[in-house]
């Protein structure tokens, strides 16, 4: 996770991010036919990934990964279940005990991969670095956009808080999932369109 803050503005940019990698991974690696939406983003681009293990797939499983898919991408606070749903307990042998907790199709893959798939990102760090190592050093590139619409307007920035997921995916489509949270594909980030792309969202915020 990174922040830039100055005064009343903040731009969080969260990177290697542990659970939405491992949800794609095993979307990637599992094969999973997940259902259309706009929050899914494509496949990994971290290289060759494991073989499935072979096993059948519950029918289940594409609805139910979207489901934990958005849980995990999209925070913000929930209404509770009407009736309350007291009989379901949290799913305590996997990584994320409440949100796979009502997806009993998704419990087994996850349980199972889980340590597999932490080896296999330890060693893809190893090997090509974490996002930190691939970021230029000294890097000020949010600081100096929301600068550069701070002197178009003619003033300070009005308060405002934006937050980046960075994704390593093979895709180049900038996902909202709020509106001020954004999926960003970690390639587009580091891309030469990116502080043309920030410097329109936040002249909008500020």
């Amino acid at each position: 996770m990174r922040f830039a803050k100055v005064g009343s503005w903040q731009i969080t940019i969260n990177a290697d991010v542990t659970m939405p990698v491992f949800a794609l991974w095993l979307r990637d690696v599992e094969a999973i036919d997940v259902p259309r939406s706009p929050l899914v983003p494509g496949p990994l681009d971290m290289g060759d990934l494991p073989p499935p293990l072979g096993a059948a797939q519950d029918p289940r499983l594409g609805e139910e990964w979207l489901a934990w898919w958005i849980s995990l991408v999209d925070r913000r606070p929930r209404p509770p279940l009407i009736p309350p749903d007291d009989d379901v307990e949290p799913a305590h042998d996997t990584p994320d005990p409440l949100g796979l907790a009502r997806l009993p199709a998704l419990r087994g893959p996850v349980t199972r991969r889980w340590t597999e798939f932490l080896h296999w990102r330890t060693a893809h760090q190893r090997t090509h670095g974490t996002f930190a190592d691939r970021r230029p050093v000294g890097d000020l590139g949010e600081t100096n956009t929301v600068g550069e619409v701070e002197a178009t307007l003619g003033r300070k920035a009005a308060p405002f808080s934006l937050t980046f997921t960075l994704l390593p995916v093979r895709d180049d489509r900038i996902r909202q999932v709020e509106t001020a949270h954004y999926l960003v594909p970690e390639r587009v980030y580091l891309g030469d369109g990116w502080p043309t792309w920030l410097r329109a969202v936040v002249a909008e915020v500020a």
